[in-house]
């Protein structure tokens, strides 16, 4: 009798056992794949991630590009109409250089005690304008043309002088004192041939001096004595883009 139940205890231990080894792998298996299944869907929602991450630097970098390029080609642009307005600046000087040249040798043509007055005259101005259009010493010039309207306060050429300095202080960027150089053609020849380029120049610096209601007076100022004049148009342009 206790070697059949030796023997069914034996049996069932061993029943018992294998159906616990059995049982885990089960359990084991499936967590394992649970696990593996999570893995796999964080390692590809951070790839998503990622490649979202690197889009999106791409196209900050591409945007960032374009922003350059464009302030470039602003610039560019702003440069090339700085240009165009300097050399359309140069020639009305050129030509009315010219036409002062002619008037000045008509009036050497007289011939009288004045003469030798009006010839120290045009050699004082001619040698400052030499100092402009030949040598290009833009200081030295200035201190020619300075000196010029003091020794010769009652010169025909005294509104030209006055301009010759507003272009040249402007072209140091001494605007203020341009302006008061422009200011005087202005105001004290109304006849001068220059008067109305000096119009354009004052609301040209007021532009740069943030002064815009002061800018748009001179500018219609001159569109209302001047209409048909070159500077005229230049200043409907500066006009319509304020």
């Amino acid at each position: 009798m206790k070697k059949i139940n030796l023997q069914g205890a034996i049996l069932l231990a061993t029943f018992c056992s294998a159906s616990a080894f059995a049982a885990a792998p089960v359990s084991d298996v499936t967590a394992t794949e649970g696990a593996s299944s999570v893995d796999k869907q964080l390692e590809k929602f951070t790839r998503l991630l990622e490649s979202r991450n690197r889009m999106q630097m791409r196209m900050q970098n591409q945007l960032t590009q374009l922003s350059q390029e464009l302030r470039e080609i602003k610039g560019s642009m702003e440069l090339f109409d700085h240009k165009i307005s300097a050399i359309e600046n140069r020639q009305r000087d050129l030509y009315q250089l010219v036409e002062q040249s002619k008037t000045d040798s008509g009036s050497t043509a007289a011939g009288n005690t004045a003469t030798a007055v009006s010839a120290g005259e045009q050699t004082a101005y001619q040698t400052a304008v030499d100092l402009v259009l030949v040598n290009k010493d833009y200081n030295q010039a200035i201190t020619a043309f300075e000196a010029f309207v003091i020794d010769y306060p009652q010169s025909e050429y005294l509104a030209n002088s006055h301009y010759w300095l507003g272009q040249l202080l402007y072209q140091q960027k001494k605007r203020k004192e341009a302006r008061i150089a422009f200011l005087t053609v202005s105001e004290k020849f109304p006849e001068s041939g220059k008067r109305a380029d000096s119009l354009f120049k004052i609301g040209i610096i007021d532009e740069y001096l943030g002064e815009l209601t002061s800018a748009k007076d001179f500018y219609q100022k001159l569109l209302k004595e001047y209409p048909n004049s070159s500077a005229a148009g230049l200043a409907q342009k500066r006009l319509d883009a304020l």
